[in-house]
């Protein structure tokens, strides 16, 4: 039953109960248990006929759905062979409401040399490692390696994959105190991977 008649009908039961409890008070009055009961019995009927119809409905759009499901696949078929015999001349296809299809872009490796960037974390531990954006990036793949000598930068030591992440930010708190940690970059996807950045490093 809907809501405001539900509503309705537990305030006129209440109302109800109170004129029962009270009968001296209410013995003079044209207002009775009788009249409130007939006004719930009408909102019973009214309800009983809402769900009856909404139950109609419901079946209604049952058997729709299926209905368009079965044409769906009629009309697929239809247009799948109307692509295949005017394949010739496929603005012919505007005709039959079809959209030509246009195909999907050939992808191609990233192209860009990215730009790292490294910086101290806000708790004091570990580095903010960062690099530019490539749109033709599916994963941003990520070396890094660490230097004996914390103050030669111009001597890149051996780099070893570290991450393949979508972002292009994120926190390495795996760094000593007191090394020069290096990393690279490059943007990789599934036509291939862009060229290496420069290294970058820093201590902490």
């Amino acid at each position: 039953m809907l809501k405001y008649l539900v509503e309705t009908k537990d305030r006129l039961a209440k109302l109800k109960s109170g004129i029962e409890k009270n009968p001296e008070t209410w013995a003079n009055q044209t207002v009775t248990p009788q009249t409130i009961q007939g006004a719930i019995e009408r909102i019973d009927l009214a309800g009983n006929a809402i769900e009856e119809a909404q139950g109609v409905v419901t079946s209604k759009l049952s058997i729709a759905r299926g209905l368009q499901a079965e044409v769906a696949v009629l009309a697929d078929s239809i247009e799948n062979l109307a692509v295949g015999l005017e394949k010739g001349n496929p603005n012919k296809l505007n005709e039959y409401g079809i959209k030509v299809r246009k195909a999907p872009a050939k992808k191609t490796a990233p192209t860009i040399v990215l730009q790292p960037a490294l910086e101290d974390d806000t708790d004091g531990e570990g580095f903010i490692v960062s690099t530019s954006y490539d749109p033709d990036a599916d994963i941003y793949e990520w070396e890094k390696g660490t230097s004996s000598d914390p103050t030669k930068t111009d001597t890149t030591p051996e780099l070893k994959f570290f991450k393949a992440t979508k972002k292009t930010t994120f926190v390495d708190d795996d760094v000593a105190k007191g090394v020069r940690v290096f990393y690279r970059v490059r943007a990789t996807n599934s036509a291939g991977n862009g060229p290496w950045s420069l290294a970058v490093s820093r201590v902490q």
